[in-house]
């Protein structure tokens, strides 16, 4: 009998323990669960942070592309029409004018005479289109 009594207070004593061990075991993983919560929380707080400043970054972007290709228009543009006010100068209307008679078979002295060219740049005219053309 005392022996039945003795084992059967080991045994309520190794139940209380493994109560007790599944208990501090039971605290242990919920104070886990809270913190690994609270840094999930944390985490997607930072996501979202980022996620907007991503946002930022790349309308930012966009727009700063699409003041490229603005800008790309305005230069274009501006080249051509840079190009057309050189073209429309008097002297180069004179040189294509003179050019276009060369091309035509005028003489030396028409050319000189319809726009005012010094023999030499008439003679150079000539003697350009005469290479050109052989």
């Amino acid at each position: 009998m005392y022996l039945t009594l003795l084992t059967g207070g080991i045994t309520l004593l190794v139940s209380i323990f493994f109560f007790l061990f599944c208990f501090l075991h039971i605290n242990r993983q919920k104070r886990q669960i809270i913190e690994l919560e609270s840094i999930i929380n944390s985490l997607t707080e930072s996501n979202i942070e980022v996620k907007k400043e991503l946002c930022e970054i790349h309308c930012g972007a966009v727009g700063m592309g699409k003041k490229m290709l603005q800008f790309d228009k305005k230069i274009k543009l501006t080249q051509e029409n840079q190009l057309n006010l050189v073209a429309q100068t008097p002297e180069n209307r004179l040189y294509s004018r003179a050019t276009k008679m060369v091309e035509l078979g005028a003489s030396l002295e028409e050319v000189m005479h319809e726009c005012e060219l010094p023999k030499a740049e008439a003679e150079l005219l000539m003697n350009l289109h005469a290479k050109i053309s052989s």
